[in-house]
């Protein structure tokens, strides 16, 4: 690790892809696909009733974004969910609000999460063998997911954990690396206030 005796010396060795530079990366490939659902979620609102092919195109893919931004692995850490990125930015809490969400139950013993996984998994990515009362139970859980309250519901949940994700950045940086570049002025005086 190189001397790091001012605060320029720190930002320097930050631009060059220092501490932060995987979480940054992570971050930015995060929002990106972030702001895309944001935008399905909202077409969906305009098309709903009106284009039902459209509709279920939407639905299908914002699922898909659903199962990539939020429902991976705890295990990979290193994954563009929004847990991991709030665990990045030393947010434990807020990663476990996002987890609460997806571990509502939907059907006796099964979770949303489980729920949105198996249907994007087993239908939508794949076309995997089912046995006949197996995918009724499949395409029913996911029915309860969309339909159950309306599909404006549903969605609901994902708008206000973007919202929420779109505040805390307006907050605290867009990444982990302007947050430690605001840590970094509040910390030495340089911030107007």
């Amino acid at each position: 690790m190189p001397e790091l005796k001012t605060v320029e010396d720190f930002k320097q060795y930050l631009d060059s892809g220092g501490v932060g530079a995987v979480e940054g990366r992570m971050e930015k490939a995060f929002a990106l696909r972030l702001a895309n659902l944001k935008g399905k979620i909202s077409r969906l609102e305009l098309v709903s009733g009106q284009d039902v092919e459209l509709a279920n195109i939407l639905i299908d893919s914002i699922l898909v974004d659903c199962r990539a931004l939020f429902l991976e692995d705890d295990k990979r850490k290193r994954n563009s969910t929004l847990q991991n990125i709030y665990l990045a930015r030393r947010m434990p809490e807020k990663a476990q609000a996002v987890d609460e969400v997806f571990d509502m139950e939907i059907v006796p013993g099964k979770k949303a999460r489980k729920i949105i996984k198996a249907w994007v998994d087993r239908r939508v990515v794949h076309m995997d063998w089912l046995w006949g009362d197996e995918e009724v139970a499949y395409l029913e859980n996911i029915r309860r997911i969309i339909f159950s309250g309306g599909i404006d519901e549903t969605f609901k949940c994902l708008k206000t954990l973007i919202e929420e994700y779109e505040r805390f950045t307006a907050q605290f940086g867009k990444d982990s690396r302007e947050q430690i570049d605001l840590v970094l002025t509040w910390l030495t005086g340089d911030a107007e206030n």
